[in-house]
């Protein structure tokens, strides 16, 4: 309706899975005559979904008001939906703050029933109040059939895993993200089945917690030897030279990673290394041929800021690069409990062959009534929940 310069994006779904996206863009002046661009195409590796996933696309418009849509066996027409403070960014910011302070407190007893009592009650009045109350009744009427839920978009509006679903009588099996497999997507991601666990490198700098090099002995022997070791990297240039050559494998990170305003940041032994270091990585798909996985596990992750216009963080710029799955966090953890998780995680994805939704969800079981630590549910795990890990002991299993 206005000139300029437009970006038309088209994305595919079948039955609530994400297929594949196709962007354009179209340049409008008036006076001008109308040309055919070149034909623009996106591949469809494969038309199949995976029964029971259903997306929630949510979208930020140019007026600051959200669009959300949830996928399913029904499409839902999109549901706009405006936050009262215009940014959920001080709201979060808070959350964040208070669940770092839990992470700390964390202990057994009365102390435990009272952390997850204030949990649920945060759950709860974000379910209430940042979903959209027809986009809540269309949840009920699905959940029946729900086996996964994707979250496509902005994903910094609403700290997705910490929604507790509950309308008067109706109530799930507690937090969504302890109830179904929550993984998330960001826009110009792949789709991909299968995770590739040719080789396992480590990240651990110089000044890592404690507990990272015993994460790193126990994932060693969680892997096994059908996994070639890549070896533990402190210093920025070899991690940089092994993503710009293409990684085949896993990327797990045991350090401690700096948040701030300014965006996040891992002091390695020759300097900081930050998201924009990805840049070349990312924008050649230097790991669009490999599709890794890369585990951070690390304090806030996950956590994006605004870069021109785009958003600048870990999981973008991993998962832009071609990278199958990410998983991160959103707030500082405990590093005993990260690395329990990490642990869990991998024996049920690798030993026991669950798929990338289902090894999360058992990971966050193992350790949610840690003593009241809320660490359970800092994790956001970015990838198709139908994903396997492709290593010749893991074969992948429905659950």
């Amino acid at each position: 309706m206005t000139p300029g310069l437009h970006t038309v994006t088209v994305r595919a779904f079948h039955k609530g899975t994400f297929l594949g996206e196709l962007r354009a863009q179209v340049s409008v002046q008036p006076g001008t005559p109308a040309r055919d661009g070149p034909p623009r195409t996106a591949p469809l590796t494969t038309l199949a979904f995976d029964p029971g996933e259903v997306t929630l696309q949510v979208l930020k418009g140019a007026d600051g008001a959200y669009s959300f849509q949830l996928l399913g066996e029904t499409t839902y027409a999109p549901e706009s939906f405006r936050l009262l403070a215009g940014d959920s960014h001080a709201a979060r910011e808070r959350i964040y703050d208070e669940l770092r302070h839990l992470a700390a407190a964390a202990g057994p007893g009365a102390e435990q029933r009272r952390a997850r009592r204030r949990l649920v009650n945060l759950g709860v009045q974000l379910w209430a109040t940042a979903v959209p109350d027809a986009v809540r009744q269309q949840f009920w009427a699905e959940a029946g059939r729900v086996t996964a839920l994707t979250v496509i978009g902005e994903h910094d509006a609403v700290p997705w895993e910490l929604l507790y679903p509950l309308d008067g009588e109706r109530e799930g099996d507690g937090f969504l993200a302890e109830w179904l497999p929550v993984v998330r997507r960001v826009f110009g991601q792949d789709r991909v089945r299968e995770l590739s666990l040719a080789s396992a490198a480590f990240v651990v700098p110089p000044g890592s917690p404690p507990e990272a090099e015993r994460e790193v002995l126990a994932l060693r022997a969680r892997l096994g030897s059908s996994v070639a070791d890549g070896g533990t990297l402190t210093r920025r240039a070899a991690v940089s030279d092994l993503i710009d050559e293409g990684l085949d494998g896993l990327l797990h990170f045991a350090c401690h990673n700096a948040f701030t305003a300014a965006g996040s940041r891992v002091t390695m032994a020759d300097g900081p290394f930050d998201p924009i270091d990805l840049a070349y990585a990312t924008h050649s798909e230097a790991l669009r041929t490999t599709h890794p996985l890369v585990f951070f596990n690390a304090c806030r992750s996950a956590g994006e800021i605004d870069w021109f216009s785009t958003s600048l963080g870990w999981a973008p710029q991993f998962l832009r690069a071609g990278a199958g799955a990410f998983i991160g966090t959103l707030w500082p953890v405990r590093s005993d409990t990260a690395l329990l998780f990490a642990d869990t995680f991998y024996e049920h994805l690798v030993g026991r062959g669950q798929n990338l939704g289902q090894a999360s969800l058992s990971a966050r079981r193992a350790i949610r009534d840690h003593g009241g630590d809320p660490t359970w549910l800092a994790y956001a795990v970015y990838g198709s929940p139908a994903a396997c890990a492709a290593t010749p002991e893991a074969l992948c299993r429905t659950p």
